[in-house]
């Protein structure tokens, strides 16, 4: 696991900080209940023209909106149309039963990465599943074909109601299969990894098959999200149990020409070993792969802690302060990915370089993305 540079925390950090204006101009629109103003209109158009083939908002706004929206651009609409959009945007705190139920499916497809070298654990990560086999996560956490090659991605670390620890299931990861990557440092920060089709014989749950867990449908199309919009995370901190975050979780930046159409920008509390977790929607669709946060600094450029105190290594990472947090958009991992597979394919199978595996069994499971 390789530690987060400084010049790819200097390059996160000023995104964070061009981004500013933009973030400052959501929340404004937030706390005035004008959402719709804080999008421009092509967000608008793709976000309504995805909500309204989605039977939960059809049900919600009545056929006649339905209509309206469907029949013409957002702009055209009339008030109430708009504002139907806009108050779904912003959020309900009352919602249908299903995002429970659908949310507690999905979580099993995230898991906690044990980064390990020959001999010992080094890290923690968080990864998710996005087809069969096929595993995602931050270049960061998994930053080599040699450390996939040693590292574990483990399932169900979860307690329950009452406190227990659930039983987990382990599996060995198989870059000698597939593993496609985009460095974290001027890149993309994501590896596609394969799986083991069966958890390791030393787990709590020997030779389960990893299919139990399910996995992600990604979707490359824009229109999943505008800003303003709850992100929902599912992650590891800390390498700790399973957590949701659920609450302050906002997409607040997306369109400053600095994000170059690639990052995102939001509220939700993460820490160290959340790098790679998904990032949902409130349909539960993934809309973005958390990818790092910036440290809250005062005006000395003094790292904080969560007590607004300066903070030293002998604080503890977990008291350090984070204001803001970037992710990667899903369409952009998606077209990026699908390129480098592309041409590492054109060359022939099995495709292997110093930063990626491509056999013919990892194409076949490349093909069920």
């Amino acid at each position: 696991m390789a530690p987060f540079s400084l010049s790819a925390q200097a390059a996160v950090t000023q995104r964070i900080n061009a981004a500013e204006d933009e973030w400052d101009t959501t929340q404004r629109h937030l706390q005035d209940g004008t959402l719709l103003q804080a999008n421009g209109p092509q967000r608008l158009e793709q976000r309504k023209q995805r909500l309204i083939t989605n039977t939960s908002f059809k049900n919600i706004i009545g056929p006649e909106i339905e209509l309206e929206l469907a029949s013409k651009p957002l702009v055209e609409t009339s008030m109430a149309a708009q504002r139907a959009l806009e108050i779904f945007i912003n959020g309900n705190d009352l919602q249908q039963c299903w995002f429970l139920t659908k949310g507690a499916e999905l979580r099993r497809t995230v898991g906690r990465i044990h980064v390990r070298n020959d001999y010992r654990r080094i890290g923690w990560g968080t990864g998710f599943l996005v087809a069969p086999q096929l595993l995602v996560t931050n270049q960061h956490v998994l930053d080599s074909l040699a450390t996939a090659a040693t590292s574990w991605i483990e399932f169900d670390y979860e307690e329950t109601y009452e406190g227990i620890p659930m039983p987990t299931a382990i599996f060995d990861l198989r870059p000698d299969v597939f593993y496609v990557s985009s460095p974290a440092d001027g890149g993309l920060d994501y590896v596609l990894v394969a799986v083991a089709e069966q958890s390791r014989g030393d787990s709590n749950r020997p030779g389960v098959l990893l299919k139990e867990f399910g996995h992600n449908h990604l979707i490359g199309e824009n229109g999943k999200l505008a800003k303003g919009e709850p992100i929902f995370s599912i992650q590891h901190p800390e390498g700790l149990t399973r957590q949701v975050s659920l609450r302050n979780n906002r997409l607040m930046a997306i369109d400053e020409a600095a994000l170059e159409g690639k990052w995102m920008h939001y509220e939700t509390d993460t820490q160290a070993g959340s790098s790679g977790a998904p990032l949902f929607n409130s349909q539960w669709q993934v809309v973005g792969i958390h990818h790092r946060a910036a440290e809250k600094r005062n005006a000395a450029g003094e790292i904080l802690d969560v007590d607004n105190q300066p903070w030293t290594s002998a604080t503890g990472e977990a008291r350090k302060a984070w204001y803001a947090n970037e992710g990667l958009r899903i369409s952009r991992f998606l077209t990026d990915l699908k390129e480098q597979v592309r041409t590492f394919i054109a060359i022939g199978l099995p495709a292997v370089g110093v930063a990626h595996t491509i056999t013919d069994e990892g194409k076949r499971l490349f093909d069920g993305l």
